[in-house]
């Protein structure tokens, strides 16, 4: 929309007691805010879902201070705002149940995009679920799917880094307004997905956080979404809120199945149980949508490129571990690589310096 319409699209969803489902059959009707505004209060009320309290709140309660304070901050924060009827608005969120009427955009959208796909989990991920990401997600976005997740810790944060680690798209979807950044310690991570991405949200800008607004936010990852991969997560945790959803919304539910004395693995191995498909590789997803396999296969993991500019030497370590799923020991790489333990330690220990792997236990080193 332009900038002169979110006025009227701002007053639209400021209006006491008009909940989402009634402002579409209004939209239906009316085709646009301005006309819903410039009705009479009888022709409001001989619709069978407006009272006449309702009409009255429509033509008459407006939050003036509200909708301005919206508009300074949209300008102070580089927003823009995405409703209903824009063709930049999700596809599949705008025909799933009780759709944000307007959505809080930072970065872009593109048409491409309308191929999402949610990979969601716990904050408490073990090294498994970690795995898992750096092993599914890359391929995803290789097949072309946009990845979608909450920026939270954990698996939702490691799903949205593996994705433009790979080169590829990703959008987190806030429980808050754009303005925080929640967790803070993902702040950078925020920035990052704004290089190709977008962040997003329905929670209008300058507000409080709010427990409830976080479960509410789960619909829209879902909802936007083809399909929901859980990968960790307790029965009770939001990732199973978000499947939940993607249940209720009519979407492919997917989960990584686990170790049964992990508590991490309650979520996915009970979902399994309700008929979610079991995923152990990428293909198990790309499969159910009939997407060629031949661009993942033909596209070389190797021509993936870091975000620093790296050495002979550090690249071929890069490539390594690309190659390999982007975990290795250093013993395996030694054998691999043809170097001398001294001379592969030096070099991966410019690579920690330069934020590209990590040292775990047992002498395995990471791809961030």
């Amino acid at each position: 929309m332009n900038k002169s319409d979110y006025y009227e699209w701002l007053r639209l969803v400021s209006v006491k007691g008009l909940g989402p489902e009634t402002i579409q059959k209004l939209l239906t009707k009316y085709s646009t805010p301005g006309s819903i505004f410039h009705t009479s209060k009888e022709e409001l009320t001989e619709l069978s879902y407006i009272s006449y309290k309702l009409a009255d709140n429509i033509l008459k309660n407006q939050k003036e201070e509200f909708i301005e304070n919206q508009l300074a901050l949209i300008e102070k924060y580089n927003v823009h705002l995405l409703s209903l009827l824009d063709d930049e608005y999700p596809r599949l969120l705008k025909y799933s149940y009780n759709p944000p009427v307007v959505l809080y955009v930072k970065g872009n959208l593109l048409p491409e995009d309308n191929m999402f796909f949610a990979v969601v989990g716990t904050r408490k991920p073990t090294q498994y679920g970690k795995i898992a990401v750096r092993r599914i997600v890359p391929k995803l976005v290789l097949a072309g799917f946009t990845i979608v997740s909450g920026l939270a810790y954990g698996i939702d944060g490691a799903a949205h880094q593996e994705a433009l680690n790979a080169g590829g798209r990703t959008v987190a979807v806030f429980g808050t307004g754009l303005d925080v950044v929640y967790p803070a310690a993902n702040r950078e991570l925020a920035k990052r997905v704004l290089t190709n991405g977008a962040i997003i949200s329905e929670i209008p800008l300058g507000r409080e956080i709010e427990a409830w607004n976080f479960a509410n936010r789960n619909r829209i990852i879902s909802g936007m979404s083809k399909g929901t991969l859980v990968v960790e997560g307790a029965k009770t945790s939001g990732a199973l809120l978000t499947a939940k959803f993607a249940l209720e919304q009519n979407r492919d539910i997917y989960a990584i199945p686990g170790n049964i004395n992990s508590p991490q693995s309650e979520g996915p191995n009970y979902l399994i149980k309700l008929g979610a498909k079991i995923v152990s590789s990428p293909e198990d997803i790309l499969e159910e949508y009939k997407l060629s396999l031949k661009l993942v296969n033909e596209t070389s993991s190797a021509d993936v490129k870091p975000k620093v500019k790296l050495n002979e030497s550090e690249e071929k370590i890069y490539k390594l571990l690309i190659k390999n799923e982007k975990n290795l020991s250093l013993d395996k790489m030694v054998e691999l690589s043809d170097e001398s333990p001294a001379a592969l330690s030096s070099v991966l220990l410019q690579m920690e310096f330069k934020g590209l792997v990590k040292r775990g236990a047992q002498n395995r080193y990471w791809l961030i």
